[in-house]
């Protein structure tokens, strides 16, 4: 008996799920050619042709461990979390072309050799934020990250292309950034700038400052930076750490001591 779209998109969830997802959902590929952000490169049908949809997957971010940036505790968070997501999407795209039989290959979280080769040219091969977006994960933020209601900003995302004719979730209406300007205040290289024509617009982002930066915490030996997604205030993962310290002034020094 065949598959019906709902049916079969309910296959892919429930083993994203049983593979340890916390978030998943998808669009059609066609929202990079009707609500273009990106160049016509970058969009997945054009590199791919029979693409269909894009299934985006999402982990969380623990704050306590990213309030240490940059430090070893939230570099190596960091890296687990890009291992963990690269087997999941790995799984997942080989359960959808060896036993559900369609196409589909997977988009690596990050996609660049390192993060001085950013310097030159600071883009990605493929923008996750992006396909969480049109997927309805979250919206974007004025710190260019992409912000959902259950972590904030706070999450790593992959994603898989495909060809399974599955249904499209809706995208999200009500902007989740509540412009607070935290990210614009506390950013250590002051990358971020409002903009005085449409107030309403993500803040302008000098892409080659925040590249610079990741670059010298990471010849620090710590690195990602990490500061605009750590005071992001919106998030229900946060709502355990109200009226709490996260983590202290002495443990965030201590962190940043040790492990270089």
């Amino acid at each position: 008996m065949e598959l019906t779209k709902e049916q079969l998109k309910e296959k892919i969830c429930e083993k994203a799920y049983d593979l340890g997802v916390n978030i998943i959902k998808s669009c059609s590929v066609s929202k990079w050619e009707e609500m273009p952000i990106q160049a016509p490169e970058f969009w997945p049908q054009n590199i791919w042709p029979w693409a269909k949809n894009v299934i985006v997957l999402g982990i969380p971010l623990y704050e306590p461990m990213i309030n240490t940036t940059p430090s070893m505790v939230y570099q190596e968070l960091y890296d687990t979390s890009n291992r963990v997501l690269d087997d999941m999407a790995y799984k997942l795209t080989n359960y959808i072309v060896t036993k559900l039989g369609y196409k589909a290959i997977y988009f690596p979280r990050d996609c660049y050799y390192s993060i001085e080769v950013l310097l030159k040219n600071p883009n990605a091969a493929f923008s996750h934020v992006i396909a969480g977006y049109y997927a309805g994960v979250g919206t974007i933020g004025d710190s260019h990250n992409l912000i959902t209601k259950e972590f904030g900003p706070r999450l790593r995302l992959v994603s898989i292309i495909t060809d399974a004719p599955i249904p499209a979730d809706e995208m999200l209406e009500e902007d989740l950034c509540i412009h607070c300007k935290k990210c614009l205040k506390n950013c250590p290289a002051k990358c971020f700038e409002e903009n005085i024509e449409d107030k309403k617009d993500i803040y302008k982002m000098d892409k080659v400052a925040c590249t610079q930066r990741n670059v010298d915490v990471k010849n620090d030996h710590h690195w990602p930076c990490g500061i605009c997604i750590s005071v992001c205030p919106v998030g229900e993962d946060l709502k355990m750490y109200k009226g709490v310290t996260i983590t202290s002034k002495e443990g965030i020094k201590h962190c940043q001591s040790y492990g270089s």
